[in-house]
């Protein structure tokens, strides 16, 4: 186990009283955001990182809807001073997690931009490799 792993904890057994713990599909990513930005209010996060946890949850979102099956679940929970969100998915994962997203894509190629865009709203990032899949947890402090 690496250092970065050893920094986040495992998400609860159980997301309540104010966590969020779901599964979604495309037709249900305004719900969702709906859904992470008042449960996120009631962990405590307020402006302006509830305006970045949304972009992020929307990303993680979106790339797991893309690329990983269709669908996909969102953990969102807070420990201590900081909220933790975590999306999985079933799809084929990523090939270098170490390098994902370190690099701002040129504006001229279409896509690719959500990794980048994650690293630089949050203060944490990691990667893990599932079979199939990957889970990405993402740390806000508050």
């Amino acid at each position: 186990m690496t250092a970065e792993a050893d920094r986040f904890p495992d998400p609860p057994a159980t997301a309540e009283p104010a966590g969020l713990d779901t599964v979604f599909v495309a037709d249900d990513l305004y719900a969702l955001r709906a859904s992470v930005a008042a449960h996120a209010g009631e962990l405590g996060l307020a402006e302006p990182g509830l305006g970045r946890l949304l972009v992020v949850a929307t990303e993680l979102a979106t790339n797991a809807i893309r690329h990983g099956g269709g669908r996909g679940r969102l953990r969102l929970w807070r420990q201590d001073s900081a909220i933790y969100c975590e999306v999985s998915d079933e799809g084929p994962g990523i090939a270098d997690t170490g390098s994902a997203g370190m690099q701002q894509v040129p504006l001229s190629t279409e896509g690719g931009r959500g990794l980048w865009v994650v690293r630089q709203f949050t203060d944490e990032v990691r990667f893990s490799g599932r079979d199939p899949g990957i889970v990405v947890t993402v740390k806000i402090q508050l």
